[in-house]
């Protein structure tokens, strides 16, 4: 196997979004029959596939995963919560990460 397969973004992703692609694939792509399989509508399930696909193209990019982004959308696709919400509480907490201090890897502020 090679160093290219190992370390491929998609292995990066949850067990669920594995789960999912696997899942997707074996129904050749048809989302209206994993809708059926996950037992959810078909706009659920596009949002779901979604949030999926943004998760993906981040660490396609470079990225690191972003669970709080991962969980409010996730909370949209289980009709849980208003993507209007969602998008303020990720723009809250993008606001006070960038206020917070440097971290370093212990976890704690140098000046702690």
């Amino acid at each position: 196997m090679s160093s290219a397969v190992v370390s491929h973004p998609i292995l990066k992703l949850s067990g669920d979004d594995l789960s999912m692609v696997s899942s997707f694939v074996l129904v050749s792509g048809s989302i209206k029959a994993l809708a059926q399989q996950y037992g959810v509508s078909y706009p659920t399930m596009r949002q779901r596939l979604d949030a999926l696909i943004d998760r993906l193209g981040r660490l396609v990019d470079g990225g690191e995963p972003d669970p709080v982004s991962d969980f409010l959308a996730d909370l949209i696709a289980k009709g849980q919560m208003a993507p209007s919400v969602a998008q303020q509480i990720r723009t809250l907490h993008r606001q006070q990460l960038s206020k917070s201090p440097a971290r370093t890897d212990q976890g704690v502020s140098p000046n702690e």
